[in-house]
Order: C-alpha cells, then structure tokens, then sequence
C-alpha cells in the first residue's frame, strides 16, 4: 500500500470505529483491543485472558471480545461480549486498533486491517511480527517474552501508552500493512 493508502486505512477504521461505538455504547476514543476467541481456549489460557481483561480495567481502554464457546467463563462489567458471526467479526476487525494475538489468529489478516498484535514473543519472526521499538521507531507489534498475564498486560501498556501517539501509531501500522505487502 502506498502512504495514502494506508492513511485512507487509518481514516476508514476511525469512521467504521465511530459508527460501531454507537452502536454498542463505548468511546470511540479510546483505544479498543479485540479479542478474537474463535476457538475454545485451554483452560489454563481461559483464566490467563481473564485476569488480562480484569486488569484492562485500570489502563483506560475498551475491549470487545467475540467468542462463541467461551463466551460464558467471562463475565467482567468493562468488557463488552459479541457472540460470532461473520458481521460481528468484520465489524470488529474493521474497527479494533489493537488485538490480544493468540494461537489460532491469523496475524496477516490483523496486519491487513491496521491492527496492531499484541503477542508473544517468537523467535527469528517467523509470524513476520517485529516488536516495536520507539528509539528506532520500527516494528509492527508489541510482543511479550513472559507469557504470564503480567507479561501480556505489560505489553498491553506499551501499546496503550503508544497509542496515545498518533505519528507514532501510524508509523506502527504502515510497517504492519507494508510488511504483509512485501513492500
């Protein structure tokens, strides 16, 4: 995509996210994480996401989660839930600026959209995730090495603190999107 390009992709995510906010009742100007469970979670994992979206609480952000079998193991008042449909998901992937990567996600799909993965570190960038880093401003994620819910909240921080930065955050973005193009 080319810079105009993916500033159209940014101008359309803040209309879809504007119109999507009224429909479901939160601030369209906060950031707003997805959660995508489009698969069961292990029970280990389910509990992990939990006290994640417990702690998301205290950073100012919101968060939709769209699950379909694990919908009922979360009940957290800040937090709405979608149950799956193919709109709920388009809507969702049209207008979260940031999602709690997990397993099954298709991180391309992500980057495509202007979604910045939160997700676990991996070795070599095999998913062709690249944490980012601010003194160089490269990178098209915010990956975590620890895997604990303290880990992945620390990472949700970083990108919440980046978001509030809007050169910055598109900068994030057109690396995602560029890099998936293979441009």
């Amino acid at each position: 995509m080319t810079e105009i390009d993916v500033n159209n992709l940014i101008e359309r995510k803040k209309e879809t996210k504007k119109a999507f906010a009224k429909k479901l009742s939160f601030s369209y100007k906060r950031p707003l994480l997805g959660v995508f469970l489009e698969e069961e979670l292990p029970n280990g994992d389910a509990e992990k996401v939990k006290e994640i979206l417990e702690g998301v609480a205290a950073i100012n952000m919101e968060v939709i989660v769209l699950a379909d079998s694990n919908i009922d193991e979360f009940s957290i008042p800040h937090v709405i839930f979608l149950p799956y449909s193919r709109v709920n998901r388009k809507n969702l992937l049209e207008s979260c600026d940031m999602a709690l990567m997990l397993p099954f996600n298709d991180v391309e799909e992500f980057l495509l959209n202007g979604i910045v993965p939160i997700s676990a570190q991996k070795d070599g960038a095999k998913d062709g995730l690249k944490d980012y880093n601010p003194n160089f401003e490269t990178g098209n994620s915010f990956t975590y090495k620890n895997e604990s819910s303290w880990g992945i909240f620390a990472a949700l921080v970083r990108a919440m603190e980046t978001f509030k930065f809007p050169f910055d955050w598109r900068n994030i973005v057109r690396e995602g999107v560029n890099g998936v193009k293979g441009e």
